[in-house]
């Protein structure tokens, strides 16, 4: 598939966004955010922010914007309907429970709110995985990996990003960086997993199966369906060589998991804990946007077979 900057924007910034106000919300539900208003108040304004610049990209991707607020009518049906309800129900929930936090008096409603931050947060990852997740004709995204890696990734790089700012607002790193630490650790191997899973699979179906013939029967096309690039070429015929994705991966796995987990341990040492939490972020910024080009980029739909192409 060719990976569009609109959705690798969406992914990652409301990736980001989610998963730190899913910490936010964790921490007040459970009664562990520190007694400073402006910590959780600053996480759910720069997680909106976040959150509203990755729905705005999504809107590049749009052939006709306007007729963008249809799709929220879908959410019976629609995996991206329920995306887009749910990102707009966050809104003013996370705006309430800032203003609870703020006013600092009802502590049951601050732990209520911080629940229920967590819940249409964490729901709003899962229904961007599942766009991809129901679609049966691309193996790559069809599979029990692509939901539970969404939401870890998620709260990974959530756990980032509180952990930098608890840092600044608080002035120590705390527990966060070690959970930060902890969930790059489980991304690494959910991530591992994933592309070990996705390697071993078998093609969806064959040139020879489309004719009734034998699998192990080489079919090739005598001439190219079109003499022109078309919308399925160019949307669904992306291919990426064996030897880029091999050093992409590894670039995925180093900057985005390995560097923030080492980082953040040492940032847990407190050892100059604010630089290293950053430069952690930054890495983990890199990374799950090269991860998430890969995501798209390997991903290969049944069509391409048309074209004498692998599925």
């Amino acid at each position: 598939m060719r990976p569009a900057g609109s959705i690798l924007l969406l992914t990652t910034l409301t990736g980001f966004a989610f998963g730190l106000l899913a910490w936010i919300g964790a921490y007040a539900a459970l009664g562990l955010l520190p007694a400073i208003p402006r910590l959780g108040i600053t996480g759910v304004a720069l997680g909106l922010l976040l959150a509203s610049l990755g729905l705005a990209a999504s809107m590049l991707h749009l052939g006709r914007m306007e007729r963008a607020w249809r799709a929220l009518s879908q959410w019976r049906s629609s995996w991206l309907s329920r995306e887009g309800v749910c990102a707009l129900l966050i809104y003013p929930v996370a705006i309430l429970f800032a203003f609870t936090l703020r006013s600092g008096h009802d502590r049951v409603a601050v732990r209520l709110l911080g629940a229920l931050v967590v819940i249409t947060s964490l729901a709003t990852v899962l229904c961007t995985a599942m766009i991809y997740a129901s679609l049966k004709p691309i193996r790559q995204w069809h599979n029990s990996h692509t939901a539970p890696g969404y939401l870890i990734y998620a709260v990974f790089s959530g756990a980032l990003l509180f952990a930098l700012l608890h840092t600044a607002l608080v002035g120590k790193p705390g527990p966060t960086d070690l959970i930060a630490a902890a969930a790059a650790a489980i991304a690494w191997l959910a991530k591992y997993a994933y592309w070990r899973h996705v390697d071993a699979q078998k093609p969806l179906a064959s040139l020879a199966a489309a004719v009734g013939l034998p699998e192990d029967v080489q079919v090739k096309p005598l001439d190219a369906p079109h003499f022109t690039e078309n919308y399925v070429l160019r949307e669904m015929g992306f291919a990426l060589a064996r030897r880029h994705a091999a050093k992409l991966r590894r670039m995925a796995l180093g900057l985005g998991f390995a560097l923030p987990l080492g980082l953040t341990l040492i940032a847990s040492m407190e050892i100059a804990p604010l630089t290293t939490t950053a430069v952690a972020l930054a890495c983990a910024v890199i990374g799950l946007l090269t991860e998430r080009w890969l995501f798209f980029a390997e991903a290969t739909h049944v069509a391409a077979l048309y074209y004498g192409r692998g599925a």
